[in-house]
């Protein structure tokens, strides 16, 4: 079976990518000792061949995941991170259009969906 990306292409993925850590880009070139825009265009390079790995979010687009599993508020997360709510709502829409976040309904009952039950228990 013949490999999509390479060894030195994969062990970058796994510096930078949020699913393995996320490094920042700095901290990731760093380690791997080349410049930030070799890192950006290997990552660009990446995204060619597997395009299903990316976006990679950024470790504050990992915190606002973290803060909003644990419902915090907006106004707390914000101030938590320390940026304005209008620049939380423009992550929070970047992490929906990327299905990373998602509205919850709640789930609720009305008795007008008795004739609806398939299965009773």
């Amino acid at each position: 079976m013949k490999r999509t990306l390479s060894k030195f292409e994969e062990h970058i993925v796994r510096l930078c990518h949020h699913d393995f850590g996320g490094l920042p880009i700095e901290d990731a070139a760093a380690k791997i000792d080349i410049t930030v825009p070799k890192l950006r265009g290997k990552l660009r390079q990446i995204k060619r061949k597997c395009p299903q790995l990316f976006p990679i979010l950024t470790p504050q687009h990992q915190a606002i995941l973290m803060m909003q599993d644990k419902h915090m508020s907006r106004i707390s997360i914000a101030a938590t991170l320390g940026i304005s709510e209008k620049s939380l709502i423009k992550k929070i829409t970047f992490l929906r259009k990327h299905k990373f976040l998602w509205d919850h309904k709640v789930d609720q009952y009305s008795p007008l969906m008795d004739g609806q039950v398939k299965e009773r228990f």
